[in-house]
């Protein structure tokens, strides 16, 4: 509601912007050797090749909107490390995210109730302006919701495990209602991945994935649509009767791209250069433009290598630091990874950095998990790392 509608959207949804950022950098200030690396040197140079690349951007004020909502982004990746004291609070973060999904539960039966009517159209978005943004968000609270029964940092009442256990396939029915596709398959992967390294019992779920399929012929046609691509030799032979399904149009465009990308290779054309670029080098588009749906090719387009090595960095990084530190959460780092290598996926097929809310809770929930590893590896420290290793080392106390 604060600003996910576009480039107009500059009322109440920037003042929350201006604020977000000031909280994160009013802590940073009040304490800035607490987390030097993290806050600064992750997000770091991705922020100062964007920022930068609103001096040659085409449009210098929608340029400098999306820096400062990138800007917002890294303001909810910091604040954890300077708000987070104890495993405790790793828990009410995570419980504070999954409780915001309920007013956009509540109101997608109002969405459904209304969509009846046309079934074969209908895509579930509830309180989102748009439903691909609505099922990355779903993705993440499920994912949080694998994590609070898997985790072993967290500790939650029973009754409350039980309502995120029972609440699991209601926010499944309603990603399946996205008709979302590249959430689908993000989401059924970290399933996968939970049911084979977790818990067995949650294969017998995807039993009953072919039968909603089958209830639901919209939901089929919207899946088959990917593999019933159409073959053309030119652009020219496409019509009414002839159309790209979405995935072979999207490849098309990245296409053509390609060769833009190579013409600035080093710095690209500018933040926020994609969108009135395309219709001079893709003609399926009218003069307003698209964006790349895919945030690697776009990146690379608008900040060149740099951006690209940039963004690699700043996904690469934190994924790295879970990994290192699987043996402190085996499982709930495993779902973490999980949540992060589904934001991967997505990225592939979707401008994923222009969805404000769902980033903030996305980055929010990453800096939490990378706070609490610091604290605890800060907490063991290299004595008690030390002294861990020399009890391996001896053995078993009966046989030192």
């Amino acid at each position: 509601m604060a600003g996910d509608a576009g480039a107009s959207a500059m009322g109440v949804g920037a003042l929350v912007n201006v604020l977000v950022i000031a909280i994160a950098l009013v802590l940073f200030l009040q304490a800035p050797l607490r987390a030097p690396w993290p806050v600064i040197a992750i997000w770091g140079p991705f922020l100062l090749i964007a920022f930068g690349a609103t001096l040659y951007a085409p449009d210098f004020r929608a340029a400098s909107r999306l820096a400062f909502i990138l800007l917002t982004y890294w303001a909810f990746f910091a604040i954890p490390f300077f708000i987070l004291r104890s495993s405790l609070d790793l828990s009410r973060f995570f419980l504070v995210v999954i409780g915001s999904s309920v007013p956009p539960t509540l109101y997608a039966f109002v969405d459904i109730a209304r969509g009846l009517s046309d079934l074969d159209e209908f895509r579930l978005q509830s309180t989102f302006s748009h439903p691909n943004i609505y099922a990355f968000y779903l993705v993440l609270v499920l994912g949080l919701a694998l994590y609070v029964r898997a985790s072993h940092a967290i500790r939650v009442p029973p009754r409350i495990q039980i309502l995120v256990t029972l609440y699991i396939p209601v926010l499944t029915t309603f990603l399946l209602l996205t008709k979302t596709r590249s959430a689908w398959v993000a989401c059924g992967l970290m399933f996968l991945v939970y049911a084979f390294k977790i818990d067995r019992r949650f294969l017998a779920a995807f039993l009953l994935v072919p039968v909603l399929f089958i209830a639901s012929p919209s939901l089929m046609e919207r899946l088959t649509d990917v593999t019933a691509a159409t073959e053309v030799d030119s652009f020219d032979q496409l019509s009414e009767s002839t159309r790209l399904n979405s995935y072979v149009w999207r490849q098309a465009l990245w296409e053509a791209a390609i060769p833009q990308i190579l013409e600035q290779p080093l710095l690209g054309h500018g933040l926020e250069s994609f969108r009135p670029s395309t219709s001079s080098f893709f003609p399926l588009i009218g003069p307003e433009g698209i964006d790349a749906h895919n945030l690697y090719l776009q990146t690379s387009f608008e900040m060149g290598l740099l951006g690209a090595v940039a963004l690699a960095w700043l996904l690469g990084w934190p994924a790295y630091r879970f990994a290192r530190a699987l043996r402190r959460d085996p499982p709930g780092l495993l779902i973490i990874l999980c949540i992060l290598m589904t934001y991967l996926l997505e990225s592939y097929s979707d401008n994923m950095h222009f969805y404000l809310s769902f980033n903030w809770y996305f980055w929010f929930v990453m800096g939490t998990v990378y706070a609490w590893i610091c604290r605890e590896e800060a907490l063991a420290g290299p004595g008690a790392t030390r002294r861990n290793e020399l009890s391996r080392m001896a053995g078993p106390p009966g046989l030192r």
